[in-house]
């Protein structure tokens, strides 16, 4: 199995096809639907190229009619004798019962086949079931998972040099900024740039003038921030969560959860690291959790879980917009600049 980010695919498979060893299946991974989209295009055409001219697309769940899938697999065209099945898995991905479809599907495989699977993520136990080693001896598996905060502005530079765009640096920085979580808009944005300024340059001053916060983020942006004691940042994804309305209870259950651990961890007589793995912090995020236990004291996290229970009696008793307010006077308390109420 070779395995490559979704920017690599166009120049992978035009090294394979010079070699003459197109893949028969390529593995689509990743939640990201606008990596998702782009590469399953990409494929597609590529396929079609190559003599893969009948292409069906099925939705896998529970209603799916698999007949209909190993029919295409059994029965030759009278013009075209290749195929292509595009196999989009849903939010729950591949369960027992699909694992057994699947199962059944590898055997009608033949060289006139080739399969994309689009999927949100594979676990370890799929890694070992039949159809999965069955198929990855000859696969393409792509990358869909959408870069994180400090990649996004690489990727952002290698799609506008794709397109003929040449981006300052603070350009960059910029809309990585507003579209963050939205690639989907970005590429939209960068389309739009090229419509104004084909000449390819476009200055500071004029994305600026263009863009819109498209940013979309989750509570676990918002919480990152914090930890990060990054303001700016963490008052954005707060702005952008409320105007995306998303529940304060949600937010308040989420930062809970952290801020309990917080204090255990801050409590514990262990060194870090030993703590660390007595509560399960995931590696990646360690540095972030090393940070603020550094910056606050256990009483400023005392201070900021009272600050929360006041928040969520406040909720209970009477909502409104002020909510909003105490969560980032709340923010600003664990970042390190608290605020007078």
């Amino acid at each position: 199995m070779i395995k490559i980010n979704t920017e690599q695919l166009t120049s992978k498979l035009d090294s394979l096809k010079q070699q003459q060893k197109l893949l028969p299946y390529y593995f689509l991974v990743g939640t990201e639907p606008y990596l998702q989209h782009q590469a399953q295009t990409v494929l597609q055409q590529n396929l079609k190229q190559a003599g893969f001219e009948e292409q069906y697309i099925f939705t896998i769940d529970a209603q799916t009619d698999w007949n209909k899938i190993y029919d295409h697999c059994q029965s030759l065209s009278l013009f075209s004798s290749q195929t292509l099945l595009v196999l989009l898995f849903g939010e729950n991905g591949v369960n027992t019962t699909i694992t057994a479809k699947l199962n059944e599907l590898i055997p009608l495989l033949n060289p006139d086949i080739a399969l994309i699977l689009s999927l949100g993520k594979i676990t370890k136990p799929q890694e070992n079931s039949v159809w999965f080693k069955a198929l990855s001896e000859q696969s393409l598996w792509v990358n869909c998972t959408a870069p994180d905060t400090a990649g996004l502005p690489q990727w952002l530079n290698q799609q506008a040099q794709a397109k003929g765009l040449k981006l300052e640096p603070q350009s960059i920085e910029l809309l990585s900024y507003y579209y963050e979580g939205n690639l989907l808009a970005l590429s939209q944005i960068l389309e739009q740039l090229i419509l104004l300024f084909p000449e390819g340059k476009v200055s500071f001053e004029q994305i600026e003038n263009n863009i819109n916060d498209s940013a979309i983020f989750t509570p676990y942006h918002w919480i990152d921030a914090i930890l990060a004691g990054k303001t700016k940042r963490t008052m954005h994804i707060l702005q952008q969560l409320k105007l995306n309305e998303v529940e304060v209870l949600i937010l308040l259950r989420t930062i809970q959860r952290e801020l309990l651990l917080l204090i255990n961890l801050k409590r514990s007589s262990m060194p870090v690291r030993q703590a660390f793995d007595q509560y399960k912090v995931w590696q990646n995020r360690r540095p972030l959790f090393t940070q603020i236990l550094n910056r606050l004291a256990l009483h400023d996290l005392y201070q900021a879980l009272n600050k929360l229970t006041q928040i969520e009696i406040s909720l209970k008793q009477d909502y409104s917009t002020e909510i909003w307010r105490e969560l980032e006077s709340l923010s600003l308390l664990l970042i390190g600049k608290p605020v007078n109420a």
